[in-house]
């Protein structure tokens, strides 16, 4: 029997791979990837960083607030601060048109944070937007009075000191300073918004509960909060802003009776 033996074709060798130069990577691992290569374009990321930290901050801020982490004389001016610096950012032409609008900016960069989302929406502290029913600013609580008869033994609080004179003389200039502006025709929100912040804020520190045309107020504030700067109120908002206002006034001075 003839034993044949079965040769493998041979094949052609198969070179050795050398990569070229131009194949090789040219960026070092260790090297910092820059977002921007001009100063305008490093400025506009600084500033969406900066709002992104002023929205992180404010939701602590507010949760701290509602678990009574924080007193409200420590939260009021701090929220006011970052709702101050959140505008002051925005008010610049290029960042506000890279950041288009709070939820689209949420969605860019895929975060939620629905505290800081509704009190940048209001635009006031909760504060403002809430009468406080503890002892208002500008009185004397005196803490460590001690209570005394009936009161003592029913454990009924005692009665609060009223707000002071300057803190209703504040108020009173506010009010009018308000009704001066949509007497002069001022229908802007960069006319409006500031000067009824203002309002709501004295506001707070002299009434220490809800009265007759305050929610009223606080409406406005937040259709105001929600227009472009220079976005003017139509003639009837206008009217009917002022028609609030006085009725607001009037309301008011009612509860100093």
């Amino acid at each position: 029997m003839m034993n044949t033996q079965y040769h493998h074709p041979a094949y052609a060798p198969s070179p050795s791979f050398v990569p070229t130069p131009s194949l090789s990577s040219t960026i070092s691992l260790d090297e910092e990837v820059k977002l921007y290569t001009t100063t305008a374009q490093r400025s506009l990321h600084e500033s969406l960083a900066d709002l992104f930290s002023i929205i992180v901050a404010l939701d602590f801020l507010e949760k701290a607030f509602v678990r009574d982490s924080i007193k409200e004389h420590e939260y009021t001016p701090t929220c006011f601060r970052l709702l101050g610096q959140y505008k002051t950012i925005l008010s610049n032409d290029e960042v506000s048109k890279a950041f288009v609008d709070l939820e689209t900016f949420k969605r860019e960069y895929d975060i939620e944070y629905p505290a800081a989302t509704s009190r940048l929406k209001i635009g006031v502290p909760a504060t403002s937007e809430h009468p406080s029913r503890g002892v208002v600013s500008g009185s004397d609580p005196q803490p460590n009075m001690p209570k005394n008869g009936i009161s003592a033994i029913l454990g009924q609080p005692q009665p609060s000191a009223g707000p002071s004179a300057k803190a209703v003389a504040e108020c009173t200039q506010n009010f009018i300073t308000f009704m001066d502006a949509l007497s002069l025709d001022f229908k802007a929100k960069d006319q409006l918004h500031p000067l009824l912040s203002e309002l709501m804020s004295s506001l707070n520190n002299v009434s220490n509960g809800d009265f007759e045309g305050r929610g009223n107020l606080v409406r406005w504030l937040i259709k105001l909060n929600g227009m472009r700067a220079t976005e003017e109120m139509e003639q009837e908002d206008a009217r009917q802003l002022s028609f609030d206002v006085d009725h607001a006034y009037q309301a008011f001075f009612r509860t100093l009776e």
